[in-house]
């Protein structure tokens, strides 16, 4: 039994860990274990990275299809899920998580990021909006949504007729900003044993 997730029981959760297994199942979906979990909570007020996780070894979900790739050499994912008891095969309990689809504010800035024209970016934009605000499984893990939100709302107001690039030049400037902020907030932090996680009053 992981009694480290015991008090986390029904809160959804956002998981950042390595991809261990990723195999089809008997229904048409796939078993996936990731390991070195780092458990966080679910929030979209706030960057996921900014809060404090809790660390277990492995974790199981079954899902339609992975997502959240983070890339690199060493395969990584962001899941959303709800920590919830489940029953293995020998009819022992123990607690694990059921998967909850969700949409990244992270992947949808990169998508953006990497359309290569003006009327490209503003219709990725814009579809992106789109998206937002009709999700109810929103999460950003290095940038805070609300705050990604209020940018994209504002390039996308632009006139028409801006010079080439310059809505790549106005986001990418905001996501240095955004960068720049996170890393000295977690300066502060690391001084700090106030950082936000599951038991933070804020």
């Amino acid at each position: 039994m992981r009694d480290e997730l015991s008090d986390l029981l029904g809160q959804p959760v956002v998981l950042a860990g390595r991809l261990n297994r990723c195999e089809p199942n008997a229904i048409g979906s796939l078993n996936v274990c990731l390991k070195a979990v780092d458990v966080y909570p679910w929030r979209t007020d706030v960057a996921i990275s900014a809060l404090t996780p809790v660390r277990i070894d492995h974790g199981w979900l079954q899902m339609s299809n992975l997502e959240h790739a983070l890339g690199g050499p060493v395969e990584m994912y962001w899941m959303t899920a709800e920590v919830t008891n489940y029953q293995r095969r020998n009819g022992s309990r123990d607690i694990g998580f059921r998967h909850r689809p969700s949409l990244c504010i992270d992947h949808l800035l990169n998508t953006i990021l990497g359309t290569p024209t003006n009327s490209q970016q503003h219709a990725a934009i814009v579809n992106a909006l789109n998206r937002i605000q009709n999700s109810n499984h929103l999460f950003g893990f290095h940038y805070n949504p609300v705050h990604i939100q209020e940018i994209l709302e504002i390039a996308v107001k632009n006139p028409s007729g801006i010079e080439e690039d310059s809505l790549k030049t106005f986001l990418q400037a905001q996501v240095a900003a955004i960068k720049q902020f996170a890393k000295t907030d977690e300066g502060k932090r690391n001084h700090s044993s106030t950082a936000l996680g599951f038991h933070a009053d804020a």
